[in-house]
C-alpha cells in the first residue's frame, strides 16, 4: 500500500495539477488501487494525516509528500518516530524548492513515481527541533528568527491577498519578494542577545539582524550556510550582526552563491544544540512557516532518524 498526502493549494494550485498527473500514472500501472489520498484543506491537515498514519503503526509505510516546504515541514512535526517504521518521499510543487537543492537535484516526476514503485536508496537524514515556552516544533531544512522571518511571514499575508484576486497573484509575486525584503530591511531594528552552544559557549552580540539555524544549506534560494550537511548530526548557525544595515545587500547577494561567509557581520557556528536569547522579541519560522514572535528559543539536532526515499 502506498500512501499521499497533498496539499493542492500549494505552489498557487500546482500541487493539484501535480496529483492529477500522479494518478494519471497510477491508473496505467497495477497500483491503480493500491493507495490511499490524503488531501488537505487547511494549515494542520497534513500534520494530522502524518500521526494518523504512523500512530502505533506496526508494519513498514511510505508518506509521500506532494507540496511545498510547509506541507513538508508539517508531516515531518506529526510523523510518531518512535516505531522506526515510517519512511517519507516528497514531490515538491516547486523547482526552486530548498531541500532539492541540498541533493542537487531536479525532480523529474515520472523518474520519481519510478523510484517509488520500485526499490530506490533510502537515506538517514538529520531533522531539528525548536523548543519555546509555548511549543516544540521540528523542521527539516532551516529555523530562524530576525529579518529572515519576517519576509517570510510578510510574503505569506501578500501571497494569501493576492489569492483573493484571480489571475493577479503571477504577476504580483514578480515584485512581492522584492518588495517585501526592501520594507522589512527599512522596519528592521537591530537588537542585543547572545547564544549558548552545545551547553558551554557562550557569544554575545549587540546589533543582531536575524540568526538562522541549518539542518541544510539553503533557504529561499540563499545559500546561508555553505557547510551544513543534513547527515553530520549538527545544526549549522548564522548570525548576521551589524549596526550598518546596508551590509544586508552585500550580505544577501553574497549569500546566493554561499560568499558571504568573509562579509563582515556574519559568523558562523556549528553545534549540536543552541539556546538562543535577544532582549526584544523577534519573528521566528520553521521551516519558512512563521511561528510568531519570541525572544527565546532552544535548538537542537536529531542526528539521522528521517529516512528519506530519493
Amino acid at each position: 500500500m502506498y500512501y499521499f498526502i497533498v496539499n493542492p493549494r500549494a505552489s498557487n494550485g500546482r500541487g493539484r495539477v501535480i496529483w492529477d498527473k500522479v494518478l494519471r500514472y497510477l491508473n496505467k500501472t497495477h497500483n491503480a488501487e493500491n493507495f490511499e489520498a490524503y488531501i488537505t484543506e487547511k494549515s494542520g491537515d497534513a500534520r494530522d494525516f502524518a500521526h494518523q498514519l504512523s500512530y502505533r503503526c506496526n508494519e513498514k509505510k511510505t508518506i509521500t509528500v506532494i507540496g511545498g516546504e510547509g506541507t513538508l515541514n508539517e508531516v515531518l512535526d506529526g510523523i510518531n518516530m518512535d516505531g522506526n517504521m515510517i519512511s517519507l518521499a516528497y514531490i515538491p510543487t516547486k523547482t526552486d524548492n530548498d531541500f532539492a537543492r541540498s541533493f542537487r537535484r531536479k525532480y523529474n516526476l515520472k523518474a520519481q513515481l519510478n523510484r517509488l514503485f520500485n526499490d530506490s536508496d533510502e537515506i538517514l537524514l538529520d531533522y531539528g527541533v525548536l523548543n519555546c515556552s509555548s511549543m516544540n516544533r521540528r523542521f527539516a531544512i532551516s529555523s530562524g528568527m530576525g529579518l529572515d522571518a519576517a519576509i517570510f511571514y510578510d510574503l505569506y499575508d501578500e501571497k494569501c491577498n493576492c489569492e483573493q484576486k484571480k489571475g493577479k497573484f503571477y504577476r504580483i509575486k514578480q515584485l512581492s519578494y522584492l518588495r517585501t525584503v526592501l520594507r522589512e530591511c527599512i522596519r528592521l531594528k537591530p537588537t542585543r542577545g547572545y547564544v549558548i552552544l552545545d551547553g558551554e559557549k557562550r557569544h554575545e552580540f549587540n546589533n543582531i539582524l536575524f540568526i538562522s539555524s541549518h539542518v541544510h544549506p539553503f533557504e529561499g534560494g540563499y545559500k546561508v550556510c555553505p557547510e551544513a550537511n543534513g547527515k553530520d548530526g549538527y545544526l549549522d548557525i548564522c548570525i548576521v550582526s551589524t549596526r550598518h544595515k546596508w551590509r544586508l545587500f552585500y550580505i544577501m547577494f553574497s549569500s546566493f552563491f554561499g560568499k558571504h561567509v568573509t562579509r563582515t557581520g556574519v559568523h558562523l557556528y556549528r553545534c549540536r544544540e543552541a539556546e538562543i536569547h535577544t532582549t526584544r522579541a523577534l519573528p521566528v519560522h520553521v521551516d519558512g512557516e512563521s511561528i510568531g514572535k519570541l525572544n527565546e528559543i532552544f535548538l537542537n539536532c536529531i542526528p539521522q532518524k528521517l529516512k528519506l526515499r530519493i
